[in-house]
């Protein structure tokens, strides 16, 4: 019954998996926003999780830890992304329900930590609309409107090793694909023969990477203490890839529209890595810390640096309770908690000046049965300033996720 299900949740994910959105107005830059997860259990412990060895979740950033499944595991879900975005002059709210991707992991070889992961997850998401309304000298008043639209996707396929001394080993490639289109229309107000037009850009990816993941062996022996264990430290790199950038440049007027200029371009999406720790204490309560960094002051479009992109650096805390004694399975010992905490000095680097951003998180899980769970985690984030004729923004991301756990391919024992 739940591998018909799990094919049915598959046709149905498929054709409305998108770009996750919510309308920031820096998302005009570069390649947009990027996305560090896409289920409810990550966000909820402040996105990252890179030392986690997960038996019953599967992470799309450091692929060493799915060593630890004991089932096949398939995991999608859905998120609601608001963003409320001011100015000192006026404020805009937008909103969407997406559903972000999906995983599925399956156990080939349990005793040497073997399994095989794939999965499709959003990289980065472009979502903004704005006007400005001027009033010239020459041509009289006129508004101008921006907007753009897209992203792009991680396809990723990969698997996992223990070695003998219990660290393990994993890697993926990653595929990366999408659209994203920007258009600028202008409309004027006289009535002086000047033609109303609008002048878009749209972009086509395509490229290939490699992402690569270790995470220790329990080091908890070498504290000499009976409350820590299972800890455990944990990295991951993903390679700089020179994306194909396929382009065309549209004119739109009363007349028709005239493509200008078609071709291909590169762009450099630069490497990605990042740096957790992860341990228990006193059996029930865990604690994460996590650091990633990935160098966009290196990104490039056509071999042109931009001058409004920085490196990121994201620095997060998490925390979960999750009882480990659950001899009953009664519904209330099977519900975890968590909280988490992020600051992000994000790509962005307008008028000189850094777009930082702050989120807290919580969320909770509730089992459907021992193997499946439903998952449920909120962030706050708020990100910018309204100095220096900047935008802040008020971010609200609600997450559902379903993780199902089944028993494939693995050998009984008779």
């Amino acid at each position: 019954m739940k591998k018909i299900l799990i094919g049915f949740l598959i046709t149905l994910v498929l054709p409305y998996i998108s770009h996750a959105s919510g309308g920031s107005v820096y998302s005009r830059f570069g390649i947009g926003d990027l996305y560090f997860s896409y289920d409810a259990r990550r966000m909820s412990i402040g996105e990252l999780g890179i030392a986690l060895r997960d038996f019953d979740y599967l992470s799309s950033m450091n692929p060493a830890g799915w060593s630890a499944l004991k089932f096949t595991r398939f995991e999608t879900g859905v998120v609601y992304h608001g963003n409320n975005i001011s100015s000192n002059n006026s404020s805009v709210y937008h909103s969407d329900l997406i559903i972000p991707g999906f995983m599925i992991g399956f156990p080939i070889y349990q005793k040497y930590g073997v399994s095989l992961v794939a999965g499709i997850v959003p990289y980065s998401n472009v979502d903004y609309k704005l006007s400005v309304v001027t009033d010239s000298s020459i041509v009289g008043g006129y508004t101008t409107d921006y907007e753009g639209k897209g992203g792009i996707s991680k396809v990723m396929i990969g698997g996992t090793y223990q070695m003998p001394f219990g660290a393990t080993l994993g890697a993926s490639l990653d595929y990366y694909n999408g659209k994203i289109s920007r258009t600028t229309s202008i409309e004027f107000t006289s009535g002086d023969g000047l033609i109303d037009g609008s002048f878009s850009d749209e972009y086509s990816y395509i490229a290939a990477g490699l992402t690569i993941g270790a995470i220790s062996q329990d080091l908890s022996g070498l504290l000499g203490s009976d409350d820590i264990s299972d800890l455990r430290l944990g990295a991951f790199y993903s390679n700089s890839v020179n994306v194909k950038v396929d382009s065309a440049s549209n004119a739109t007027t009363v007349i028709g529209t005239v493509t200008s200029s078609s071709g291909s371009v590169s762009e450099k999406i630069p490497a990605r890595y990042g740096a957790g720790l992860s341990f228990i204490w006193n059996d029930d309560y865990r604690f994460i810390a996590d650091y990633l960094h990935q160098s966009f002051g290196d990104f490039t479009h056509n071999n042109i640096r931009s001058d409004v992109m920085q490196d990121i650096n994201k620095y997060s805390l998490g925390f979960e309770y999750r009882k480990s004694d659950v001899r009953s399975s009664s519904f209330w010992e099977l519900v975890m908690l968590r909280f988490g905490l992020s600051y992000e000095e994000s790509q962005y680097k307008i008028n000189g000046k850094g777009i930082n951003q702050i989120s807290f998180y919580t969320g909770f899980s509730i089992p459907l049965d021992m193997a499946n769970r439903l998952d449920f985690a909120f962030q706050y984030g708020r990100r910018g300033t309204k100095d220096n004729n900047l935008l802040l923004e008020n971010i609200y991301r609600f997450s559902v996720s379903l993780s199902i756990g089944e028993i494939w391919f693995i050998r009984q024992d008779r």
